[in-house]
């Protein structure tokens, strides 16, 4: 075989650079921590750390709405908090104002009391969130959900709820509506109200009332009429929705309970005659209609266009539709509080997942530094040695010999 002195020259020298290329590549892998820095190391490894990088990002955009969800249920659940301070407060204003001792000046003073907490609440349902949007609009962030107007607080937003992808098959809501929140509960005793007529002139009283026996609910609006003939007082019961009379003559107990269609509720004191009172079957009530009607109803008393018979049955009705509303706020929180803690338990998974993927993505691409360090050494070696002879054969001529 003819061994040419170009061709030793070139065999040479790409042997010079390749071994430097891989000695380069060597140091670039030791630099890095990674023995994969090109699809081209490892076919198989570069692909299945692309899927584990990919995993791994979308396990850290998880973890980022875990954590953004976290925060607004917090500022939620404290916002409820807040507005249920505000109803308790309303009620032992309430409480106090049902009291026979305080005078027209009183009650007017707890009526702008009143005014003030409607305005207090009405902040507290406004409440923005950490980005600038309202809590309790639905979908319309940007709407402010409930404002003043002649009618009353009116609701402007809408019924949805906004919601976070906080895992591959979960989302959940960080939002809710105020239509739900603050119009969600039932007025009077949850299951029907009580009412005394504005003509009602005696000193009849009526508590709430209660449900005893569920079944036997029609779903009617019934009217109690009293006559008073001498010292005898009885009452009729109707059936608004059918005209059909369900009592009749029935003797009138002071403080006896009255019952029928499933319900019950207690009137004490003396009724004049034709003093009549309504019961209807509860509805879903504003809170602010809630305060808005209680603080009306201390403006009439204080100034005498209410009997003390119909402001102590107004008050009563007034405290258990607060109660209502109160425990509304309450289940709307023990859901916001499931939410937190459903968070909570997504939050650990989610870091351990992104563990587990960090462990993957080492094994497949990271660097054996021991290994690595070695074959540096040695390759360097192998260099120096490939230099060496480069410059020996190189040299030889047969000028030398001459």
């Amino acid at each position: 075989m003819r061994v040419s002195t170009s061709w030793i020259y070139s065999s040479g020298a790409a042997d010079l650079s390749r071994k430097q290329a891989e000695m380069q590549r060597t140091q670039q892998q030791l630099s890095s921590g990674r023995r994969v820095l090109t699809p081209a190391d490892d076919p198989i490894a570069a692909s299945a750390a692309l899927a584990v990088e990919q995993a791994g990002a979308q396990n850290d955009q998880y973890a980022r709405n875990q954590g953004f969800a976290q925060d607004t249920l917090r500022l939620v659940e404290s916002t409820l908090a807040q507005a249920g301070n505000t109803l308790q407060d309303v009620r032992e204003l309430a409480v106090q104002a049902n009291n026979d001792t305080l005078g027209a000046a009183d009650r007017a003073s707890l009526a702008v009391a009143v005014r003030g907490k409607i305005a207090e609440l009405l902040g507290t349902a406004n409440t923005r969130d950490g980005a600038g949007g309202y809590l309790f609009s639905g979908y319309q962030d940007s709407v402010q959900p409930f404002a003043s107007t002649v009618a009353g607080v009116a609701y402007q937003g809408d019924q949805g709820s906004r919601a976070l992808q906080v895992g591959a098959t979960r989302q959940i809501g960080v939002s809710a509506s105020g239509a739900e929140v603050f119009e969600g509960a039932h007025s009077g005793n949850g299951r029907f109200t009580v009412a005394a007529a504005a003509a009602n002139s005696g000193g009849a009283i009526a508590d709430t009332g209660q449900v005893t026996d569920p079944a036997a609910l029609t779903g009617h609006a019934y009217k109690l009429v009293f006559s008073v003939s001498g010292p005898a007082t009885t009452y009729d019961v109707i059936d608004t929705a059918t005209s059909s009379t369900v009592t009749s003559g029935a003797t009138y107990t002071p403080g006896s309970a009255i019952g029928f269609g499933g319900m019950q509720f207690t009137v004490s004191g003396a009724p004049a005659n034709g003093d009549t009172f309504t019961l209807a079957p509860s509805a879903r009530q504003s809170v602010f209609k809630t305060l808005d009607d209680l603080a009306s109803l201390l403006e009439g008393s204080a100034s005498g266009a209410v009997t003390q018979a119909q402001f102590h049955t107004g008050v009563g009705n007034a405290i258990a539709s607060l109660d209502q509303a109160n425990d509304h706020l309450l289940a709307v929180r023990t859901d916001v509080g499931a939410r937190l803690g459903e968070l909570d338990s997504l939050a650990s998974q989610t870091s351990s997942a992104g563990v587990l993927q960090k462990q993957d993505l080492s094994r497949l691409v990271d660097l054996d530094y021991a290994e690595a360090a070695s074959r540096l050494a040695q390759q360097q070696t192998s260099l120096q040695a490939a230099q060496q002879s480069y410059l020996r054969v190189t040299g030889l001529s047969l000028f030398n010999f001459l």
